[in-house]
């Protein structure tokens, strides 16, 4: 079930957001869609929220293959760790390496074709921003990004929350492309319109 941003003009309701306009889109001409709907208290900041997460997604390129940091996190560490008990740096380098390249060439053969999503994108972000929670899964514990419903997020809790959010979009994508912080927000309030 999707959530989305609506926002009532002389045409009818639009879409708040470029994501919520892609959810939309999916819906076949006279669909009928329904929901429970509820005024949000801070438009705007929903909209400064979406139009910096859509900045930072254009900017965006997907680096590395099929491999997972938090994969890889783990691959690294575990190498260290016998090369720190061998007393001999470095020696797993290259058999560590060659096991990488197995692993993203037996992956590129079963996922030959593997889509940049932007849901996929805003969640990896919010967990950057260290707005997560644990679950366990039958893979492991995994950390989910903790919801953004801004229906029930009083100014208070959504504060905190931009901050972080934008701090790990600078962080990871906006500072290879803008100067400051602040040419960033500019962009990004150029994005969006908020009412």
């Amino acid at each position: 079930m999707a959530e989305l941003a609506l926002i009532r003009t002389a045409q009818g309701l639009v879409p708040a957001t470029e994501a919520d306009r892609e959810v939309t889109q999916k819906w076949k001409l006279g669909q009928v869609v329904h929901g429970k709907f509820t005024r949000m208290r801070n438009a705007k900041f929903h909209g400064k929220f979406f139009s910096m997460l859509d900045l930072a997604w254009e900017y965006w390129e997907p680096v590395g293959g099929l491999v997972p940091r938090q994969e890889m996190r783990g691959i690294l560490g575990l190498a260290k760790f016998f090369e720190a008990a061998s007393g001999k740096p470095r020696q797993l380098s290259d058999a560590v390496a060659a096991y990488i390249a197995q692993l993203e060439a037996e992956r590129a053969e079963r996922f030959p074709a593997v889509d940049k999503s932007r849901e996929a994108f805003r969640e990896w972000v919010t967990i950057e921003a260290g707005h997560f929670h644990l679950v366990r899964t039958p893979d492991g514990v995994r950390k989910e990004a903790k919801s953004i419903s801004w229906a029930s997020m009083d100014d208070t809790a959504f504060e905190p929350l931009y901050r972080d959010v934008f701090n790990a979009c600078w962080r990871l994508v906006l500072s290879a492309h803008f100067e400051s912080e602040a040419a960033a927000l500019s962009a990004a309030d150029q994005i969006g319109s908020y009412a």
